[in-house]
């Protein structure tokens, strides 16, 4: 399997608080930090760590989505703890997004917060992750549009993080990867600044390095509003 991932803190935060992980050949996590510099530094990155040394060899295939849920909870709750005992550490969070591929045709997902993970399919993108933010719950209730979510005044507002509270609500299930072409885990920096039209044709005609490097510097080119971290996985090779 190929893959490739960026980050880069942007071109307007002092600091990139988002983590990523890249453990071959089956999990991969995007983690946006949140509550200042070094809350949320120190969020994404013990999120991103604790999934790092957590041992799936032992896990069957059919045990291992339990246990991730139960690895985000565990990590929640560790985060927790780290900002009850530190003052300049309190009310610090992650958005959390991991996923484990299930051989050749299945993978799951563990997901909190506003990161992302989307197929690229013959017919097209197909995001796979709903969004827990304040606004993707206004789209979702019909109260406004998808055009009128792009620019909310509120757009940033998630329900949900790993850390900020003693337990979190996680979605975790399996899905089908078969037949896809590619699969981009990434944070908001990226979908707040390029179209999901612009990432399917980027992902659809470029190689995987040149595609990265392209996503990569559309988000700058379009402000680079916050950090900017994604990974992308080859399906096919």
């Amino acid at each position: 399997m190929f893959v490739v991932s960026r980050t880069n803190k942007g071109l307007v935060r002092d600091n990139n608080e988002d983590s990523i992980l890249v453990k071959l050949p089956n999990l991969f996590v995007i983690a946006d930090g949140m509550g200042g510099h070094q809350g949320g530094e120190t969020a994404s990155s013990e999120a991103v760590n604790y999934l790092a040394a957590t041992d799936f060899s032992n896990v069957d295939d059919k045990n291992i989505l339990p246990f991730l849920s139960k690895k985000v909870q565990e990590v929640s709750s560790r985060i927790w703890k780290m900002a009850q005992e530190n003052l300049q550490l309190r009310g610090m969070g992650t958005t959390l997004t991991a996923v484990y591929l299930l051989g050749d045709e299945r993978a799951c997902v563990a997901h909190v917060g506003d990161s992302r993970v989307y197929l690229l399919q013959s017919n097209g993108l197909k995001k796979i992750t709903r969004d827990h933010s304040y606004v993707a719950e206004l789209v979702r209730n019909k109260e406004i549009s998808p055009e009128e979510a792009a620019n909310h005044l509120h757009k940033n507002i998630i329900m949900r993080a790993v850390g900020a509270e003693p337990y979190v609500e996680v979605d975790s299930f399996e899905f089908l990867t078969s037949g896809a072409k590619r699969m981009l885990l990434s944070s908001d920096g990226l979908t707040n600044m390029v179209s999901e039209e612009e990432i399917e044709n980027i992902l659809q005609d470029s190689s995987l390095t040149f595609a990265a490097d392209t996503l990569m510097s559309k988000a700058l080119a379009a402000g680079g509003k916050d950090n900017i971290s994604f990974i992308i996985l080859d399906l096919e090779d």
